[in-house]
């Protein structure tokens, strides 16, 4: 067995294909962690949980013991487990080679502020979006103007085959997923592709979309997920 160091913690390498991902039953933040392991090849217990008295009564104690900051996402990498999303994100892309240190970090932190964009336009209780009609509207500034704001940077950004370079790293998971989300949003929704203004951005989309590693998992039932949790109200697109 080898062993490697991340953050001050021995890690037994051997323990990487017992790796657990516990997430909500949709693909939210747990789509960029389960495209990783897909990219790389590697086998993990996937648990997804469809309730909240699932996760919060039966499952988030045992967590707990493992970590006093137990939430969803979590990663189990036997003795060292690891919540919060980016944290998962680091932690598993540095298991499995795909960590681009703190400039995969900051691009890490840019899309998630992608993604909170998204999460005040889907939940109710964000109280941004306050009904169906009012989702309707947001929806189209959405992709006509939020989105691009964040697009723009990322276009400038790209200067290769992925936004670091010419291996993809945790953020490429994670930006795909979220442009992914985007096309989904304005397809359903009948409004233009936020891609249409950004021809690098729209290159990369379409050309990691083609991986041959992420085939299986693109065809595969963890898709065709939700992207938001219907057990929350989120507005579904």
């Amino acid at each position: 067995a080898t062993s490697s160091n991340f953050g001050g913690l021995a890690v037994d390498d051997d323990t990487l294909r017992m790796m657990e991902l516990g997430y909500w039953k949709i693909r939210g933040l747990g789509a960029p962690l389960r495209l990783m392991f897909a990219y790389a090849g590697e086998e993990y217990e996937n648990k997804m949980y469809s309730d909240f008295d699932e996760w919060f009564k039966k499952e988030k104690p045992r967590v707990l013991e493992k970590t006093k900051l137990a939430n969803l996402p979590y990663v189990m990498d036997g003795e060292v487990c690891v919540a919060q999303s980016t944290a998962c994100m680091v932690y598993v892309a540095e298991k499995l080679g795909l960590y681009g240190g703190i400039k995969d970090l900051e691009m890490l932190s840019e899309i998630y502020d992608l993604r909170n964009s998204v999460i005040d336009l889907v939940y109710p209780f964000k109280k941004a979006t306050r009904d169906q009609a009012e989702f309707e509207k947001n929806c189209e500034a959405q992709c006509q103007k939020v989105a691009p704001l964040f697009y723009a940077k990322l276009e400038a950004a790209l200067s290769a085959t992925f936004l670091l370079g010419d291996a993809p790293r945790a953020c490429d998971f994670h930006c795909w997923e979220m442009l992914d989300q985007h096309e989904l949003m304005a397809t359903k929704h009948g409004h233009a592709s936020p891609l249409l203004k950004f021809p690098k951005l729209a290159k990369y989309y379409a050309d990691f979309k083609d991986l041959p590693q992420l085939q299986a998992y693109l065809a595969s039932d963890l898709h065709k997920l939700p992207c938001n949790s219907p057990n929350a109200g989120a507005y579904t697109y």
